[in-house]
């Protein structure tokens, strides 16, 4: 009886901490808009200005880090043969699947650090940082 007290009190209180940290990436408190407020990024039209540029080849994404100004679009070039993809690592949006030479673009609508990966090859294609800046 006693240890499935303690087992149940450990669930409640891992599940505490983890909806405290409120996901794996570095990002603005929040990353879920409340109601009537921007979302943290969408998909851009393939014709929209872009203020930030990435390019993806050799299975790694150049630069590494890129800066934008809130609601300013980063756009993701494919140059490798496989497809890969450009995905936030709180999965809040991504550009989906880009073929070689696809353009994949998001316009951020929140200020804050977002870590992002290829959803592909998470293992190694990982640890880029979009930092978006009012």
């Amino acid at each position: 009886m006693i240890r499935r007290s303690l087992s149940a009190g450990l669930v409640l209180v891992v599940g505490a901490v983890l909806a405290a940290c409120g996901g794996t990436a570095s990002q603005a408190p929040n990353t879920q808009p409340s109601e009537g407020t921007a979302p943290v990024c969408v998909s851009a039209a393939t014709d929209a200005d872009f203020a930030g540029a990435v390019t993806i080849q050799n299975f790694s994404m150049s630069p590494t880090t890129v800066s934008i100004r809130v609601n300013e679009t980063v756009a993701w070039t494919n140059q490798d043969a496989a497809t890969h993809t450009a995905t936030l690592e709180s999965g809040d949006c991504s550009t989906g699947s880009l073929s070689q030479g696809a353009i994949g673009k998001l316009t951020f609508g929140v200020a804050g650090t977002y870590d992002y990966k290829c959803a592909i090859h998470s293992s190694t294609m990982k640890g880029f940082t979009v930092e978006v800046t009012p």
